[in-house]
């Protein structure tokens, strides 16, 4: 795998525990637009009709790319930590989703936090994100 997919990877796992915070920053930018300013002072015709603005609210949701790529990472991160076991939920958890990360991978090892070898972090560490990557569509076989 590509340096550059692992490091994508990781940095959607670092933005995991933010993700639904970004929706609901999403939804609120969709909500309540930022309207200009009309300097138009004068003579212009008013539109006739009747306002959808609620069923157009909806639709926008639906279809906006940055809420529903959200919820895909989202929920690829959620069936991939649903797929592995405690030692390498401990690994991500530690190593991505804390503010400030107490331990590395060795340091997990060390004060018996998982119960593998240092190889074996290493290596539940490397199928997680290539997991993550190829449900994500960012895995390539180069």
């Amino acid at each position: 795998m590509k340096r550059s997919t692992i490091r994508t990877v990781e940095d959607i796992l670092r933005d995991y525990p933010k993700i639904d915070k970004y929706i609901e920053q999403r939804e609120q930018e969709l909500r309540y637009p930022m309207k200009p300013v009309d300097d138009n002072v004068g003579g212009g015709r008013a539109q006739n009709g009747f306002n959808d603005s609620e069923d157009q609210l909806i639709i926008t949701l639906d279809e906006d790319k940055r809420i529903n790529a959200l919820k895909k990472q989202r929920q690829v991160i959620d069936d991939c930590l649903d797929e592995v076991g405690e030692d390498t939920e401990i690994i991500i958890d530690e190593l991505y989703f804390r503010k400030r990360p107490r331990y590395t991978i060795d340091g997990l090892v060390v004060n018996h936090l998982i119960g593998c070898s240092r190889a074996t972090a290493f290596r539940l560490k490397k199928q997680f994100i290539s997991s993550c990557a190829k449900q994500l569509g960012l895995y390539s076989m180069n």
